[in-house]
């Protein structure tokens, strides 16, 4: 290669040749034939129908669902800069070069995030036009504003996953994704009667992007990372047609674990049985899976509960309890039948004790969640004090129920 330029070129049109080889898979020239171009003509004549008359259903969709779809593609997509693992060899060398590859990489996925927002806009452009009565220049800045989130999240998201890790990274995504999208919601909402406070909204948008720019470009230790984006984008056509089998992550590993980094003993006393309970506990509490699935089983009984009438409350929050019991008895169980366990002289006594030692502390953390909950939902002042005060009991007797054999 004499110029990165032509590097970069050379780059791109490898990946459409790859891309397009991967859709040749699933459709040669028969599905072509008989599916995909009567689907094209079917949906174009439709799309036209739509600008002569407006359909009856669209008046039952309303904006805040098309709100909600924006907001679910600007969480899509992310900005590559087309670097690859052979170039820890030689670019990496020559600074210029890389730099002016990530560049052209970064241009090109801005462009490309453009034309696709572009084609969505299109899609629901007579909904927009027709229903809602959007005038250009609303339309022209919606169009805009949904253009620089989706940029601005991709930025953001590369930086979080560069600099956080495990559970940390994915609650920190969470709080991203609620809290982007009520400040998203907002100025749409509001398009018609507040329009300027749109354009207030694309200046702020437009600012915050060159500051994230020069920050994710000042960024260091994020090659390998980028290397594994790279890999992912260009598989992705390929990962959808084999339901992701083939996708292959390369991730960053924590060098001090964030709960218990430090820690050396939880369970006082001596013998197999206490040092079990703390290897339970730790594998439990450092295991961002289970981190995960817990949240989302709290959340669900959380929600479920709060609507639900009393007797029935406390009937379903026993049963809460017990699965989780059971839950967690199953990943102690499986942890202590770990290979490397089997290479010490440890009898299944001692592994009974250290099971009934440590579940009740797993049980306690999402039952306590869960009971807040329940008695938030009494709306009296002791509900909470009350249900917080019974799942200390609660979950030491489902663990000692559960725990009862081995």
């Amino acid at each position: 290669m004499t110029s990165s330029l032509r590097l970069f070129i050379r780059r791109v049109l490898s990946d459409w040749n790859y891309q397009y080889r991967a859709l040749r898979i699933a459709v040669d020239w028969i599905i072509a034939l008989y599916f995909v171009i009567p689907l094209i003509l079917v949906v174009g004549y439709q799309y036209y129908s739509w600008w002569q008359a407006q359909p009856a259903w669209f008046s039952w969709i309303p904006l805040s669902l098309v709100t909600l779809i924006f907001y679910l593609f600007t969480w899509a997509g992310t900005i590559r800069f087309f670097v690859e693992e052979g170039d820890q060899l030689f670019l990496r060398q020559n600074e210029s070069w890389f730099k002016h590859l990530m560049v052209l990489g970064w241009r090109y996925s801005l462009i490309l995030q453009g034309a696709t927002t572009l084609l969505l806009f299109a899609v629901f452009l007579p909904l927009l036009v027709r229903t809602f009565g959007f005038s250009t220049a609303q339309v022209a800045c919606l169009f805009i504003f949904t253009y620089l989130l989706k940029v601005n999240l991709g930025m953001a998201r590369q930086l979080l996953a560069l600099n956080l890790y495990g559970i940390v990274l994915w609650l920190a995504r969470i709080v991203m994704f609620a809290g982007v999208f009520f400040l998203y919601q907002a100025p749409v909402a509001h398009l018609s009667d507040r329009f300027v406070y749109s354009w207030i909204g694309v200046l702020l948008l437009l600012v915050l992007f060159v500051f994230l720019s020069k920050l994710r470009f000042r960024q260091k230790g994020a090659f390998f990372a980028d290397i594994a984006r790279e890999s992912d984008s260009r598989m992705r056509i390929v990962s959808i047609l084999l339901i992701r089998v083939v996708k292959r992550r390369i991730k960053p590993t924590r060098k001090h674990p964030l709960l218990f980094g430090r820690s050396q003993r939880l369970f006082r006393g001596t013998g197999a049985s206490s040092g079990l309970s703390d290897f339970l506990t730790k594998s439990f509490f450092r295991n961002g899976t289970q981190w995960r699935l817990t949240i989302q089983f709290v959340l669900v009984m959380s929600t479920g509960l709060f609507f639900l009438p009393g007797p029935l409350k406390i009937i379903i929050w026993i049963v809460a309890a017990c699965l989780l019991a059971y839950w967690r008895k199953q990943f102690c169980k499986e942890e202590l039948s770990a290979p490397f366990l089997k290479l010490f002289d440890i009898q299944d006594t001692a592994k009974h004790q250290a099971l009934q030692a440590a579940m009740p502390i797993l049980v306690l953390p999402a039952l306590l969640l869960i009971s807040l909950c329940v008695g938030i939902s009494f709306f009296t002042w002791w509900g909470p004090l009350l249900m917080l005060g019974a799942a200390i009991p609660l979950a030491y007797g489902t663990s000692s129920v559960f725990t009862s054999w081995y």
